[in-house]
């Protein structure tokens, strides 16, 4: 697969996820993808367990928007800046009931493809800003562009 189409690739997932298109989310997923992120949970095996996965953050939100910023690309892998907004307006997040929080911040993802679908994601955020968003935490403002 060439840089371009993973890169293709990538943005139309997050185009979906911004549309509230969660079949399109997980479409270019491989059926044995297996995610995992620092927040401390065991990684997911398996399409539909990364759907589901994804979905309580569907649910959570009504307006829902990510924006791929930078990518780096290569071989077979895709590292990519993301800044993701939503007002928590659904759904529970984290075990905390909708409230109309507003919740903004940045990660970076890592996709690792084969025969045109993506088989690995490993993201990496700060979950404190998450809870501070939620007002789960207090402290210093968590670490965000002006």
């Amino acid at each position: 697969m060439t840089p371009e189409r993973m890169s293709e690739a990538i943005d139309a997932a997050w185009a979906a996820f911004s549309a509230g298109d969660l079949d399109g989310f997980v479409a270019g997923c491989a059926e044995d993808i297996v995610y995992s992120d620092n927040a401390g949970q065991e990684p997911l095996h398996g399409r539909d367990a990364f759907r589901r996965y994804a979905s309580g953050w569907f649910e959570a939100s009504s307006d829902r928007r990510a924006t791929p910023l930078r990518k780096t690309i290569g071989g077979c892998r895709v590292a990519t800046e993301v800044r993701l907004e939503m007002t928590h307006d659904g759904a529970p997040l984290y075990g905390v009931a909708a409230a109309g929080a507003r919740i903004a911040f940045d990660f970076a993802m890592i996709a690792d493809f084969r025969d045109g679908r993506i088989t690995r994601i490993v993201a990496y955020y700060n979950p404190a800003s998450v809870m501070q968003d939620l007002g789960l935490s207090v402290g210093a403002p968590a670490n965000r562009p002006a």
